[in-house]
């Protein structure tokens, strides 16, 4: 009851209600009650066991004693220490150039510095001469399709050239209105004043963040990686009847539309229904550059990262993470439909997958990874695929 009831409102995301049901089945057993392990999956890391029976004071006497807080008592790899210290600090200094007083004044005594002002009219410029051109012809690759030839892959692209298009004509709007408020043709209103204010601290703009895509990433990261979708766009502009031997979803709006095209088709060359279809995965052992040809069935999808465990490209299973190492980049992984089913595999771990290292809300789907291991010690590690990382690896 506690582990499946959302009780309170306390559990509303079925990710979290998988987490609390395996805690319950490590913890809620008898031999709690004799000497047991009390540090979930640690394989002698760190080792606790259960207090025998007792008087109270020596309950409070064993707690006492415990060693100091780890996120090895959650089953979690001390990576997972790091990684929060690393966003507490993030925020910290995030929150401290927030406050800092933005000095307008020039001249000599400014030294080299620039004036938010400034700073934010060469970001402007800077910026508008690289979107400025950028401009996907949807409608004419459109009119260029037959009936035939418009398949699920080529209307999920369609739609992906539609966003960015979007996207960037909001960026040329907006940039080109703040140059003429910084010339004096334009009188500066609140929404360009928060445009420059998100230039001077290299923070993505809001509308700009409300019409593109998930990301924790600084402006200029983001510019970066705008321009590889950008470019696997064109890729795909040049020849939009074939798609990519390998799809990087990590730079799809939606990857979820590209995921679903490939049971739409499953669902036709099959006669199946949709509903009763779901991704499977298959890690291959090659990287981009080894694909040769598409895939048989499915797609080849790349821009998947590991957060929480390693890939092992050798035993082609789920390993401890190494120390310091955050994320682990995964290889060409093969997507394919398959029939939905309740049943559980025991060396298979059904690994959730987000777009950014936030995670909630933007969920993904569930990615199918072989494991040596019993499945809840990922669980409980909080391990999952993370498409944007923010970085480079």
């Amino acid at each position: 009851i506690f582990g499946e009831v959302m009780y309170g409102g306390h559990i509303v995301d079925d990710w979290d209600r998988v987490m609390c049901k395996c805690y319950l089945e490590y913890f809620f057993v008898d031999e709690i009650l004799d000497e047991t392990q009390l540090v979930p999956y640690a394989e002698d890391k760190l080792s606790l066991m259960s207090p025998p029976p007792g008087p109270h004071e020596k309950y409070l006497e064993f707690i006492e004693a415990m060693p100091g807080e780890t996120p090895l008592f959650f089953g979690m790899h001390p990576n997972a220490e790091i990684n929060y210290r690393t966003v507490q600090c993030n925020n910290l200094f995030d929150m401290l150039i927030q406050l800092q007083p933005r000095d307008t004044s020039g001249g000599e005594e400014a030294g080299e510095s620039q004036s938010p002002m400034a700073r934010a009219e060469q970001l402007c410029s800077d910026i508008l001469d690289d979107v400025r051109d950028i401009k996907f012809p949807t409608d004419d690759i459109s009119k260029s399709l037959s009936d035939e030839e418009k398949g699920p892959f080529q209307f999920v692209f369609l739609q992906e050239a539609d966003y960015m298009n979007g996207l960037v004509g909001e960026m040329i709007r907006s940039l080109s209105e703040l140059q003429l408020g910084f010339r004096g043709e334009l009188t500066m209103s609140e929404q360009m004043e928060k445009l420059v204010d998100s230039l001077f601290l290299e923070k993505i703009p809001e509308w700009w963040m409300k019409l593109g895509f998930p990301t924790v990433r600084s402006l200029a990261s983001w510019l970066a990686n705008l321009k590889e979708r950008c470019e696997q766009l064109d890729n795909w502009c040049n020849d939009p009847v074939t798609i990519p031997k390998v799809t990087d979803i990590s730079r799809l709006f939606n990857p979820q539309s590209f995921l679903t095209a490939i049971k739409q088709i499953t669902c036709q060359v099959q006669s199946l229904e949709l509903n009763k279809l779901q991704v499977v995965t298959e890690i291959t052992k090659r990287d981009v550059k080894q694909i040769e040809t598409l895939a048989r069935e499915g797609a080849y999808v790349c821009g998947l990262y590991l957060e929480g465990a390693r890939w092992d490209m050798a035993a082609n299973s789920l390993e401890d993470s190494k120390p310091k190492e955050m994320f682990c980049k995964m290889p060409v992984v093969q997507c394919k439909a398959g029939m939905a089913s309740e049943k559980e595999d025991k060396n298979i771990y059904q690994c959730p997958t987000y777009c950014t290292p936030t995670r909630r809300p933007y969920y993904v789907f569930p990615a199918q990874l072989r494991t040596k291991y019993p499945p809840p010690k990922w669980t409980l590690a909080g391990v999952a695929l993370i498409l944007d990382i923010g970085f480079a690896l």
